[in-house]
């Protein structure tokens, strides 16, 4: 009974508890009772033969091993100095002179061998395997919560996506009515205007005829005075001229590559990391092609391009149209006028300028000098003028009743086009707006002096964004600015003593570096791609820069 115990084996098929009593001498398998039966039984092997295991050998029991060199033969030896079962053949051939054992022997050996990798595995391989997982896992969590919490900015990106497209549309569709309206109401004006003098005229000649007819010949002077009037006002009244132009709405191509630079993107990194796609802009050395001296003790602020060959540069008091080649005065337009800053000159050459004595008017100077009043505002004080691209005139003006400051636009013949005051929300624009310029799209550019910063405004006087201090240059005071051939904006600053080169959009693009070559800028004028002229008051000079 003890002996059976010692060599109680598990079943080959069904891997139980039970010891295996019998053997298969063709499949040389160990089996329990229950197996033996089923085996003997099946179609495939109903023919082998079982035996007792006790009748069997342990080496009958091991020896089923085919040798991998000689398939014939079975492995009968253990090569110890190759640590491989072997057959006869093989002992001869290809181990000859190796350190052979008895497979029996295998059982005595190999377990302490086992005894230590059991051990290593338990107290080394176990342990690191259940740190690395528990890591993996953590962070296979890591990941599945920063994948949920992706998928939720993802999201919410969309969704502002979708409420900025809506808002984007009811604004363009207030702005549609706005553009058709005031498209609309000089051609209204003008249809009831003809319709009533027509209509007057119509009646006029009824009760002419009528008069005629009952020979009233006391009204007949009168009457036919007033057809006359009539008559002659409509037949001298000028071929209306229809303006063709009409505003458009123009689509910009819409691309996924477009819209996933505004959307976002992927970039390397650990959670929460916030990163800018574009790098800030630097200071940019620039050179000096000219200087103009200035002599003179009087403060000038402003520059504007007066023709091809001349200059105005201008202060409060003081204009002086000044040569480019020479540097020379060729006149001094201020005094001799009666003018005062701001001052514009129109593409035809005329000079529009606020009046001297009356700082709530503007005069133009006619080719022949004869000075005449262009527009007459119920302001307090004009600060800022500029000509458009369709020769409007944008006013900015400054109300100190109430310390509020607006932009007017006039066409070229004095008729009000826009007033712009206030954003949607009610709230103000401006507190003190002075230099005010146009970009190549229509946008509205606005120094605001009390609160140092730049209103953007698009072509209808709604508001787009502010433009004030960067994350570089702090203490932002703009003073004036110009547009550039490119539809950049360029700004002096003279907290910084530089010039900001700005996108339509307010990126910031660079800085001209003016105070490494001690200019420190007020006014601007754009002479070319890539020229600007720079105007620094305290030292009554005029720099042409090149700042490509």
């Amino acid at each position: 009974m003890e002996q059976q115990q010692q060599c109680a084996v598990k079943c080959d098929l069904c891997g139980t508890n039970e010891n295996a009593t019998k053997f298969c001498m063709h499949c040389r398998e160990t089996m329990c009772g229950h197996c033996s039966e089923i085996h003997s039984k099946s179609i495939a092997s109903q023919a082998h033969e079982i035996i007792r295991r006790s009748l069997v050998s342990s080496y009958d029991i091991l020896d089923d091993m085919k040798c991998s060199v000689h398939q014939s033969k079975l492995c009968e030896m253990y090569c110890v100095t190759c640590d491989k079962i072997v057959c006869t053949k093989c002992v001869t051939d290809n181990h000859r002179g190796h350190e052979f054992d008895q497979l029996d022997k295998l059982f005595k050996t190999k377990p302490k061998e086992f005894e230590t990798l059991l051990k290593d595995f338990n107290q080394i391989v176990t342990p690191k395997y259940l740190r690395e997982c528990e890591i993996l896992e953590k962070r296979l969590l890591e990941i599945e919560y920063n994948q949920a919490a992706t998928e939720t900015e993802i999201h919410d990106q969309a969704e502002a996506f979708k409420a900025c497209v809506g808002t984007l549309e009811e604004k363009l569709k207030r702005m549609s009515q706005v553009v058709i309206k005031s498209e609309k109401q000089p051609i209204k004006n003008a249809l009831a205007s003809k319709r009533e003098n027509y209509t007057q005229l119509q009646k006029t000649i009824k009760e002419m005829q009528v008069v005629l007819e009952k020979h009233h010949i006391a009204n007949i002077p009168l009457l036919l005075n007033n057809i006359r009037q009539r008559l002659s006002a409509l037949s001298s009244e000028e071929d209306i001229a229809i303006h063709t132009e009409t505003a458009v709405f123009e689509k910009y191509e819409i691309s996924l590559e477009r819209l996933e630079t505004f959307f976002g993107q992927f970039s390397v990194g650990t959670p929460g990391d916030l990163r800018k796609r574009t790098l800030p802009p630097v200071k940019t050395p620039i050179s000096v092609k000219k200087v103009i001296e200035i002599r003179g003790t009087s403060p000038l602020s402003s520059v504007t391009i007066a023709n091809e060959k001349e200059l105005l540069i201008s202060g409060d008091k003081y204009g002086f149209q000044i040569s480019k080649e020479s540097g020379n005065v060729q006149m001094e337009v201020f005094q001799k006028f009666g003018l005062r800053e701001p001052a514009v000159v129109l593409s035809n050459g005329l000079l529009v300028a606020r009046d001297g004595k009356c700082p709530n008017k503007i005069v133009k100077i006619l080719s022949n000098q004869v000075r005449t009043v262009f527009l007459d505002l119920t302001v307090d004080i004009i600060t800022g003028l500029h000509i458009t691209r369709k020769s409007e005139i944008l006013v900015s003006v400054v109300q100190s009743e109430d310390c509020s400051g607006e932009v007017l636009k006039y066409d070229k013949l004095g008729e009000a086009a826009l007033r712009i005051y206030q954003k949607e929300s009610g709230e103000a624009l401006f507190a003190y707006p002075t230099s005010v310029t146009e970009n190549l799209n229509g946008d509205i550019w606005v120094v605001d002096k009390e609160t140092d910063s730049i209103e953007i405004l698009d072509r209808f006087g709604l508001y787009r964004f502010t433009y004030k201090n960067s994350d570089i240059l702090k203490n932002f005071k703009p003073h004036s600015l110009t547009s550039d051939s490119n539809g950049n904006i360029l700004i002096s600053d003279r907290g910084n003593q530089t010039i900001h080169v700005i996108d339509r959009d307010g990126r910031a693009l660079r800085y001209l570096d003016t105070a490494s070559l001690g200019i420190s800028p007020t006014g601007l004028a754009v002479e070319a791609p890539g020229l600007l002229w720079a105007l620094d008051s305290d030292k009554r000079c005029c720099s042409l820069l090149n700042y490509f």
